[in-house]
Formats: C-alpha cells, sequence, structure tokens
C-alpha cells in the first residue's frame, strides 16, 4: 500500500499554482507593445495600463482590488511674482490580491503521495505613481461670446492626472509581481528606465538644491558612475532623497 505525506503550509502562501503564474509571467504580445520618448531623448517600449487590468482579471479574477491610499500635488518653482504653480500629482497605490486556501497532490512513480495543504493567504503591494499636470498652452476662446473659456496655464482636466498617476502606480505595483517583465526588465532587453515622472522629480528637486540641469546631470554622473538616462527606477528615488538633504543644506 503507498504512503502519504502530509503537509501543512501556514504561512503567507508564495507559490499561486503553474495556471496563474504562466499568465502573470507570460509573454507580451506584440501588439500590446508601444513606444515613446523619455528623457535624454531616448525610446522606450511600454504597455497600456488597460492590458495591465486585464492580466490581473485572467490571472486572480474578481479576487483582486486596488485603492488609492493617498495623493498630493507637487509645486513647481516659483515664478518672477513668486507664485508656485501645481506641476505634478502623486500617488500612493495599494494592490491587493486574495488567495484561497487549497491542496495540492502530487504522486510519485514509486506510488508515494505527497499532499500539500495551503492556507488563505493575501498578497499586498504599495508603489507610488505620478502624472504631469497638464495645462492649456493658450487662451481658449468661447466663439459664440467672444469669450475667453480658459486662459493659457489653466489645469485642463486635474481628474484626469489624478487617474494617470493611479494608473501609473499600478502599473509598478504589477511590475512587482513579474507582470511583462519581458518588456520592462533589464533582463529582457527592453528596460524602460526612468520615468517621466521621476526624471521631472530628480531635476525639480536639483533646482531645489541649486543645480540646473546639466548641473544636476553631472552630479548623477559624479555620484552614480552612469548617465541619467541608465539608471535603474530604484536609483532614481535613491538620488531624489539625496537631493532633498542637499537642498535643504544649500537652505
Amino acid at each position: 500500500m503507498a504512503s502519504e505525506v502530509v503537509k501543512s503550509d501556514e504561512t503567507k502562501n508564495r507559490y499561486l499554482g503553474q495556471d496563474v503564474v504562466g499568465i502573470i509571467t507570460a509573454e507580451t504580445p506584440k501588439s500590446w507593445i508601444q513606444e515613446r520618448t523619455i528623457g535624454g531623448g531616448g525610446k522606450a517600449n511600454y504597455v497600456e495600463g488597460y492590458h495591465f487590468v486585464e492580466r490581473l482579471n485572467e490571472a486572480f479574477g474578481l479576487l483582486w482590488s486596488a485603492r488609492v491610499k493617498d495623493w498630493k500635488v507637487i509645486e513647481g518653482q516659483p515664478d518672477s511674482k513668486g507664485v508656485r504653480e501645481e506641476k505634478e500629482v502623486v500617488v500612493l497605490r495599494e494592490l491587493s490580491i486574495r488567495i484561497p486556501g487549497r491542496t495540492v497532490i502530487k504522486e510519485f512513480p514509486d506510488g508515494t503521495k505527497e499532499t500539500t495543504i495551503y492556507s488563505n493567504s493575501e498578497i499586498v503591494k504599495e508603489q507610488f505613481g505620478g502624472q504631469e499636470i497638464k495645462r492649456y498652452a493658450q487662451d481658449i476662446i468661447n466663439r459664440k461670446t467672444g469669450e475667453k473659456t480658459y486662459l493659457k496655464g489653466d489645469i485642463i482636466d486635474l481628474a484626469n492626472d489624478l487617474k494617470g498617476a493611479a494608473t501609473d502606480g499600478l502599473k509598478k505595483t504589477c511590475l512587482e509581481l513579474g507582470m511583462f517583465n519581458d518588456i520592462y526588465s533589464r533582463r529582457g532587453g527592453e528596460d524602460m528606465g526612468p520615468t517621466v515622472q521621476q526624471l521631472e522629480a530628480l531635476y525639480f528637486r536639483g533646482e531645489n538644491a541649486g543645480l540646473d540641469k546639466d548641473a544636476t546631470d553631472a552630479w548623477v554622473a559624479e555620484t552614480t558612475g552612469k548617465q541619467v538616462k541608465d539608471l535603474e527606477q530604484i536609483e532614481v528615488m535613491g538620488l531624489i532623497s539625496q537631493l532633498l538633504d542637499k537642498a535643504k543644506e544649500v537652505k
């Protein structure tokens, strides 16, 4: 009579099953891959936010949820009149995935069976997302009344900018799961590098520390031995933190 070994895993479940892992790590369809210009004039591949939602639904059905835990409007440098314009919105996004408990039975050639019992668990990821606040490039005139409906520099749609920042944050939480790794990972040869929002934050913090764009580039090269466009996203966040401290010294 074949023996049976029963194992119970009461810790957080880290094994999702081959089918789910296969969906998450599946190669990105070529029709999903888009290209855009990034800081420094380079090009980078990316995937639209709704494809991340599609893949989450395919992998987890209704067992996932995402929320904005916090958000903030970042102001730019003051103009000649001392007025600071809202420049960017930043959100803190949380992705939560519920994994139901299950039993996995593995049978070996000698007839021995191993049963592993997984308890209910939850995966939680947090990431920041950002979006530049878009403004009208010129006055918008009402053709019927001749009045100016919107003035040059007015915010076009702050809610839409917040939505963009939330999508950016969700995408980053999904990247931590390994989603679209062939596009966003250097191991896949198509690393996205710093996001547009990260580059803007880097140069903005550089200005606060008394550095113009060229001086910031030189400081980055001296600090890391790399050009800005070659930085990893996590490296950019660390440099921004250093510039915050540097700005305090200037003040």
